[in-house]
């Protein structure tokens, strides 16, 4: 087998070598979004230059070795028993490990990987069947009713909310939703909500540990074999796990991980007052990105926003009497504890 490129591998049902491939994507606009990607796979260097969303730590830029994409991809083939004439879709940005490692997977192990758009809704349009799919919980609670077309859905980038699990259940394909950050290349965990499994379970040679309180993964078919994660957990076992939340602030909003720190220091000239960017829980988001001022709401706090991109502009906004401090500094928890309680 080439490792760069499977024998049998489809791109929207055609065949194609490197050559073909290249061909057809940089002379189809639909399809240019993956130049980057592909030309970087077929590259002669040994690594890939990926952005790590924050589970670890501050976001920042690595360099994975490519062999480790082909062992997470023999582990991925493995746990949904994939083979060449698998038909898999993809519908997530490739800037993001999630939709890298499906294009990945489908050179690697010859799948015939279809594009679909990468928006809120992207199966509204299916009309055949398929074997795999990964999907955000947003996409997923926007395609309920037409995703038993698909065998597996691979949900991830943030908590399955409570109400779209009861809509799961009724299903008779299998639904996981995945564990997993761009340093293990996805998916470490899998918990099937179909059967109304509660604790994410480790794939096949992956363990766990706990190290203050938050998760140690041991991963021992990739180059990097330990990975410390900033996520609070409750260890069943050295391959169970459940998931508490996060020890730092970070906020996945329909899994966008946003740092609220950045985006209070890009706001600190707009407002003359005390404020704080936090969030509540929402059943399609996870959690809601929101904006909370200390004593009064400025007239012009949403001018103010516009400079964000959509998808990291706070969406509501709420006032307290009083922040309480710690040490000089706001007491997140109590913030959001308390627009919590206003919300509801």
């Amino acid at each position: 087998m080439n490792q760069r490129i499977h024998k049998s591998f489809k791109l929207n049902g055609v065949s194609h070598n490197e050559q073909s491939l290249l061909k057809k994507i940089t002379s189809n606009k639909d399809l240019l979004f993956l130049k980057s990607l592909i030309a970087s796979w077929f590259a002669t260097n040994n690594y890939l230059e990926v952005k790590t969303s924050g589970s670890t730590g501050n976001p920042k830029k690595i360099k994975i070795p490519k062999v480790d994409f082909i062992e997470s991809c023999l582990l991925t083939k493995k746990t949904f028993d994939l083979n060449e004439k698998s038909r898999v879709i993809n519908c997530l940005p490739v800037d993001y490990i999630a939709g890298k490692m499906m294009f990945i997977r489908a050179l690697v192990l010859g799948l015939d990987i279809y594009t679909f758009p990468i928006k809120s809704k992207p199966i509204n349009n299916i009309k055949n069947n398929y074997d795999l799919i990964a999907m955000t919980p947003l996409q997923l609670a926007n395609s309920i009713n037409k995703i038993e077309r698909i065998k597996n859905v691979i949900v991830g980038g943030g908590p399955v909310q409570n109400d779209l699990k009861r809509k799961i259940l009724s299903l008779k394909n299998r639904i996981f939703e995945t564990y997993g950050m761009t340093e293990s290349l996805t998916h470490v965990a899998i918990k099937n909500l179909t059967n109304n499994e509660k604790n994410f379970h480790a794939l096949e040679g992956i363990t766990f540990a706990k190290k203050s309180g938050c998760l140690l993964v041991n991963t021992p078919h990739l180059s990097i074999k330990k990975i410390q994660t900033n996520d609070e957990i409750n260890l069943l076992s050295k391959t169970e796990f459940s998931w508490l939340g996060r020890k730092d602030f970070i906020i996945n909003s329909g899994g966008v991980k946003i740092n609220p720190e950045e985006l209070e220091k890009k706001l600190n000239q707009s407002y003359d007052q005390n404020f704080i960017i936090s969030s509540i829980a929402d059943e399609k988001l996870g959690q809601k990105l929101v904006i909370v001022f200390e004593k009064k709401i400025p007239p012009d706090w949403i001018k103010s926003l516009e400079k964000f991109e959509k998808i990291i502009r706070p969406k509501k906004v709420f006032c307290l009497n009083k922040f309480l401090y710690v040490n000089g500094k706001t007491d997140r928890k109590y913030v959001k504890n308390s627009i919590e309680k206003l919300s509801n």
